[in-house]
């Protein structure tokens, strides 16, 4: 019988093993981000060809439209928690997440139309292309406009803020 066994059991029931939430979060955040922006542009693809089917391909701005608001809710929460963790400020990061998906929308709109009318490339394939461009430009803005950190303040800010609230008054 070998002693080291047991003890070998008791210690990793004590040692927390690291799980792999653990491991998603030691991730740098642009593999976060790039890894979640795959996901949810995937479940964009998927909600515009499903779209396509109800709507017909001749209609495919109406479906881009609807694909864009069922997919925001989604993609605003995993963004928030799963890439850039940032808490509070829920409506003003989905304001501006709005801001941001409104602007990537008449890219979008724009390179999709430029594909399927002037190039007549097919429209999933012009949409992969449009959704390939627009993960970089994503990112930027999410990371530096929606989901901004506030830079902790230092001891003086602390100090004159105090100040700023005693003179509102």
């Amino acid at each position: 019988m070998n002693i080291s066994n047991p003890l070998t059991s008791i210690k990793n029931l004590i040692t927390k093993e690291k799980t792999l939430i653990d491991h998603w979060f030691e991730t740098d955040e642009r593999i976060r981000f790039t890894l979640m922006a795959s996901l949810n542009m995937g479940l964009r693809y998927l909600l515009f060809l499903g779209l396509s089917l109800i709507f017909t391909t001749l209609h495919y701005q109406i479906t881009l439209l609807l694909m864009w608001l069922i997919s925001s809710f989604i993609a605003f929460y995993s963004y928030k928690k799963l890439v850039f963790t940032t808490q509070g400020n829920h409506l003003q990061e989905y304001l501006k997440s709005i801001a941001i998906w409104t602007l990537s929308y008449f890219i979008n709109a724009g390179i999709l139309s430029l594909l399927v009318t002037k190039h007549q490339i097919n429209l999933y394939l012009g949409q992969g292309i449009a959704i390939c461009f627009l993960l970089i430009s994503n990112y930027l803005l999410f990371k530096h406009f929606a989901f901004r950190k506030q830079k902790p303040m230092t001891t003086w800010e602390k100090l004159l803020s105090m100040f700023d609230i005693i003179h509102k008054n």
